[in-house]
């Protein structure tokens, strides 16, 4: 009999790794992190490592123990470095084994596609494989701050491109995947055919989630999400560079910090990038194969994860209404 794997995926502020932990308690359970920026040290308010229900954590290297519930692929990474999908996927692939044969069940909780998808299904050749993420960072830079991205990485890369292509963002982009990914011509197999998976989607209405993102970024600079960022550029940690090509959170801190923007400005354009990039998850994970969807705005919605998921892990096929 094959060993199980249980996967929580969905759009940024569904409670997934809140749910995640609950799971974990009751199945004696560890969580792989499926986040592409939770991977970095120190990035911890800002990419929301410490989910909003549960305050008690301690952390260790790569490891992060919430009430008792170990969070693994948290800090695996140094900031100032890219931590790319291949190294992802053959991190995360070996540490899920490692907890299967522990007797424990892993638990793949997050909300990058790309990574969940490439580890349960393999990349033939990562050469070809896409970047989601790095593609929504480099989309927001003008032509000749990719030229100039891609002359850093490979001064005589462009001397190989015609007129039309230097001009074409596209091209340009995906030149950059390449360069970027230095797992490049490498395979993965995938995991998915030698467990039993089980895929759970949570999703919410439009208006719900707009909401909950809305309260989500309040909530970060309550936590210290500014001073947080501030502390990692006085320490060198991060630079105004490295914080914008991190995109999202730390591309507006930077220029909240830059004195770019005000405080309320940077509330207002930070909670619209989120919303839309919520947009773009639900648009890749609605191509997720054999997910079966749980609607967040359901107040039994967490009762009715639970028993689906119960009745998977002691091999019973009943589904509650």
């Amino acid at each position: 009999m094959k060993h199980k794997l249980l996967v929580i995926l969905g759009p940024t502020s569904t409670g997934k790794t809140d749910l995640g932990i609950e799971l974990a308690k009751k199945l004696n359970g560890e969580i792989i992190s499926a986040d592409s920026r939770q991977v970095y040290e120190y990035l911890d308010t800002g990419t929301g490592k410490l989910p909003g229900k549960f305050k008690t954590f301690k952390k260790g290297q790569g490891l992060w123990e919430i009430d008792g519930v170990k969070i693994r692929m948290y800090d695996v990474a140094e900031p100032k470095t890219r931590f790319n999908l291949y190294q992802y996927i053959s991190k995360a692939g070996q540490i899920i084994r490692k907890i299967s044969s522990q007797e424990k069940l892993p638990i793949l909780v997050g909300g990058t596609g790309l990574y969940i998808r490439s580890l349960l299904e393999g990349i033939s050749d990562f050469e070809a494989a896409e970047d989601q993420s790095l593609r929504v960072e480099l989309g927001q830079l003008d032509l000749d701050l990719l030229r100039q991205k891609i002359h850093q990485l490979n001064p005589g890369a462009l001397d190989k491109l015609n007129n039309s292509e230097l001009n074409n963002k596209r091209r340009l982009i995906r030149l950059l995947e390449k360069l970027t990914n230095p797992g490049t011509g490498k395979s993965f197999p995938g995991i998915e055919a030698d467990f039993d998976v089980l895929k759970i989607g949570l999703n919410a209405d439009r208006q719900i989630l707009n909401e909950r993102i809305g309260a989500r970024v309040i909530s970060r600079i309550g936590q210290g999400m500014v001073e947080e960022a501030e502390q990692l550029l006085n320490r060198e940690v991060l630079t105004y560079q490295r914080m914008d090509e991190l995109g999202l959170e730390y591309r507006y801190l930077a220029r909240l910090l830059k004195g770019e923007i005000n405080l309320e400005e940077f509330i207002a354009i930070l909670t619209i990038k989120i919303r839309q990039f919520a947009k773009r998850q639900m648009t890749w994970f609605k191509k997720e194969k054999n997910t079966q969807w749980f609607d967040t705005g359901d107040e039994r919605f967490s009762e009715k994860v639970v028993y689906r998921v119960a009745n998977w892990y002691n091999n019973t096929d009943e589904q509650k209404d």
